[in-house]
């Protein structure tokens, strides 16, 4: 068969595209390899900064690895979705699959520059056709002997490959090269994961495989600060996605090793469940807000409604003429309410539902998106709380914000959404897997068995007058809190940034049934404050720096300015975040 010319051309050019990009760290230098992997043996960055780049900006968090993997995608001619789906990637390879998996689930808002749009994708989990008995799932923590029953269908590679599918320019399979290269030669543990290992012992070694992932360093210790942690398993997994797609983790090899392992444990898994599986492409869910359009993920997750909701009522308290929270105590304690009951949702005193039916207002996700419901609510604010039952949900992911050279920005949140490594002990291809259908009972017996189950995840992008301005990846307990915060101190009370990432957090009281009770930092607020909360009426409740890691929202943030010129994002050492500019 003979082509035209110009096809030929055309067939030529992406050839010498794809040789050209190469983004193993191998190429990076040993220098360059050993600063990042220095700053990896850290939780948070060393210091405080705004970091700028004119042609693009990156922000992810835990890794300063993915980062430099991200920045690398940017330079050598990638889209900001090349560039997330490296750092996610990455992010895996590096964290071992601990608090993120390749077997996961990931949330994408994502700006289109050629065409002005905004797109949400979700690819969280399905649940299997034949779960029918769902609520007799056995619950987080408890023993049981089918624990392939608290597993259900990933998303994350399906989802990954959607989003370049559709905003990519580099080849997929270099988009891996990265988290191959780590994989292989190996992650230097460090004191953080090699605690990981500590507290996980036990679960990784109830099966053969969890053993021997467990034991890959050495065979009769965990391994230690210091050691290199070599994933051959993994990497030849990640080998044959890079070149047959997604598929082999749904309709391959991988997958129908998958489906064996989780037969094998009781689950209630069927081939068809993998072969079906597909990301969910949906229209954004927005608000005005400041002279802003917040866009949000959709009708598949929760956690774009409750931001909306809250930002809603922050605008009709006027929330943002106050000043900052940490400066006025009303200001934190209408924020908290607000908060608190954005987070409660459905968990309502039979008092607001009683009220709020009296005044025509209900609490389906669509309503509470909007800003009828936010005007119908805010009487309602002073209610106690008291829902069924105290929610206790694990939540452990990574956040990324990047912007490209022509303006596209990605969002993007992805998790194993469990406690690490889950509770399984089953690994599959060098991947273990989550047992997050053990809290989700709830949510599985109103879902259709084989359909989407709502998350929380909410990454959202701000645009004024069309163009991006603002986007927010958020991950944590209190990720609905942190988000809210920060898009008002950043573009309601017009501050910089930097100052209010390094503000007190915000961490929502998961006891909705303690009246009127906020949960603060036992440091961050001076003695004069907190006598004005008291003042107020305002029970107090502190929490200790241990304590308030675990509850508070992380976020990374990017921000783009007006005339395209430059990108800026933020490092501090507060939160789990590390970024780059060039």
């Amino acid at each position: 068969m003979k082509f035209p010319s110009a096809c030929f051309v055309i067939l030529i050019s992406l050839a010498a595209a794809r040789a050209a990009t190469d983004l193993s760290p191998a190429k990076w230098g040993a220098e360059e390899r050993a600063r990042v992997e220095a700053l990896a043996q850290l939780p948070v960055p060393p210091a405080a900064r705004v970091i700028e780049g004119k042609s693009g900006s990156v922000s992810a968090t835990m890794s300063p690895v993915a980062v430099r993997a991200g920045i690398e995608a940017l330079r050598q001619g990638g889209t900001a979705a090349d560039a997330a789906a490296t750092i996610a990637l990455t992010q895996i390879s590096t964290a071992l699959g601990s608090y993120v998996s390749y077997a996961g689930l990931m949330q994408l808002t994502y700006f289109e520059a050629k065409t002005g749009r905004t797109y949400c994708m979700n690819a969280g989990w399905n649940s299997y056709r034949d779960e029918n008995d769902p609520q007799s799932i056995p619950a987080a923590g408890q023993p049981d002997s089918a624990p392939g029953r608290k597993t259900m269908v990933p998303g994350f590679m399906a989802g990954l490959e959607a989003m370049h599918q559709r905003f990519g320019k580099l080849p997929f399979a270099e988009l891996f090269s990265p988290a191959i290269w780590y994989a292989e030669n190996g992650v230097k543990i460090s004191p953080v994961l090699a605690s990981f290992f500590a507290t996980r012992q036990t679960v990784l070694s109830r099966t053969e495989e969890g053993r021997a992932f467990l034991h890959q360093v050495a065979p009769d210790r965990l391994p230690l600060a210091g050691d290199r942690f070599v994933q051959a398993e993994l990497a030849k997994t990640l080998r044959e996605v890079a070149q047959q797609g997604a598929r082999y983790m749904y309709t391959g090899k991988w997958g129908r090793a998958y489906v064996a392992a989780v037969k094998r444990e009781g689950g209630k898994i069927t081939q068809e469940d993998l072969d079906s599986y597909a990301p969910i492409w949906e229209t954004p869910l927005q608000t005005e807000f400041a002279g802003h359009t917040i866009y949000a993920p959709g009708r598949n997750s929760e956690g774009g409604y409750e931001i909306l909701q809250a930002l809603n009522l922050l605008e009709e308290l006027k929330t943002a003429s106050r000043g900052p929270y940490w400066r006025d105590p009303q200001a934190l304690l209408d924020l908290s309410r607000v908060l608190q009951f954005a987070a409660a949702g459905p968990y309502v005193h039979s008092a607001v539902a009683a009220s709020a039916a009296a005044s025509g207002t209900t609490f389906t996700l669509e309503d509470r998106g909007n800003r009828a419901y936010a005007k119908a609510a805010l009487p309602l604010l002073d209610y106690v709380f008291n829902p069924p039952a105290k929610l206790d949900v694990p939540k452990h992911s990574d956040a990324i914000v990047v912007i490209d050279q022509w303006g596209n920005v990605a969002a993007v949140v992805h998790t194993i959404n469990t406690v690490l490594w889950g509770s399984t002990g089953i690994v599959v291809g060098g991947v273990p897997l989550s047992d997050a259908a053990s809290f989700q009972q709830a949510r599985l017996a109103v879902t259709k068995p084989g359909g989407r189950i709502p998350n929380e995840m909410a990454p959202i992008i701000a645009t004024k007058e069309g163009k991006p301005d603002f986007a927010v990846a958020c991950i944590g307990s209190s990720l609905v809190p942190e988000t809210a915060r920060l898009v008002l101190g950043a573009l309601g009370e017009h501050m910089d940034p930097l100052a209010v990432m390094a503000a007190p957090p915000l961490v929502l009281n998961f006891d909705f049934t303690k009246r009127s009770t906020i949960v603060i930092p036992e440091t961050g607020y001076d003695a004069e404050f907190l006598k004005g909360l008291h003042e107020l009426g305002v029970t107090l409740e502190t929490k200790g720096q241990q304590d308030v890691w675990n509850l508070r929202g992380t976020a990374v943030i990017g921000w783009l300015d007006a005339d395209n010129s430059s990108r800026r994002t933020v490092e501090h050492p507060s939160i789990f975040s590390f970024a780059a500019g060039y």
